[in-house]
């Protein structure tokens, strides 16, 4: 089975940059346009299933997928981004005034600190390798699904199967509406590429010649 991870199109809060979690965040009038540009991408690639995040930012997306696929979105809690807890809907700059150097030891090891209230990253990547042993349990003979996701759970899922050492996690770059692309394999998972963003170019820009 192939999994095109979608991270979901640019949200307002992306825009502040806040830290979002499980609070809900409209996108933007350029996440609309990602969207619509991942559904015409994964369009052609002859989706079955269409997985996505039950927070809005990831359906809103999931939905532009699938008009284009002829699919009704599936929605997961599963899928959710990390819960920052009491730093939801905050600034970095924010959250440093009021908790000092608790977010720079979260940045140090996310994987076993959590924000107040919050999830680690360890809790997140369990909770989308839960997903992925659903997805084989129910689905063994699919083979092409995309998932809509978010940037912090899709990278602890491609940290946990590229085996990189926990202090590469912040090496993992994933960006708005790109695709994340895993091959279920007999002996697990592998990482074809992991944050293709060349589907949300327009045409134009594609003509433009290099170092414009």
């Amino acid at each position: 089975m192939d999994l095109y991870l979608v991270r979901h199109g640019e949200t307002e809060s992306n825009k502040q940059k806040r830290y979002q979690g499980w609070m809900e965040s409209p996108l933007s009038e350029r996440g609309l346009k990602q969207a619509e540009r991942v559904g015409l991408f994964l369009g052609g690639k002859n989706i079955e299933r269409l997985y996505c995040s039950d927070l809005k930012r990831a359906l809103h997306t999931a939905r532009a997928i699938g008009a284009s696929c002829g699919l009704k979105p599936e929605v997961t809690p599963l899928l959710r981004e990390i819960y920052f807890g009491r730093w939801e809907g905050l600034t970095y700059n924010e959250i440093e005034a009021a908790w000092g150097e608790d977010i720079k030891r979260w940045f140090d090891d996310p994987f076993t600190r959590a924000a107040p209230d919050g999830e680690t990253m360890e809790q997140v990547c369990n909770r989308m390798l839960a997903f992925l042993d659903q997805l084989a349990a129910k689905k063994p003979d699919c083979r092409q699904a995309a998932v809509v996701s978010h940037g912090g759970s899709i990278r602890a899922l491609l940290q946990h199967i590229l085996k990189l050492d926990r202090d590469s996690f912040w090496d993992l770059k994933i960006d708005n509406a790109s695709i994340s692309m895993v091959r279920r394999e007999e002996n697990g998972y592998r990482v074809i590429y992991y944050n293709r963003v060349d589907h949300l170019k327009t045409e134009a820009e594609e003509e433009l010649p290099d170092g414009i």
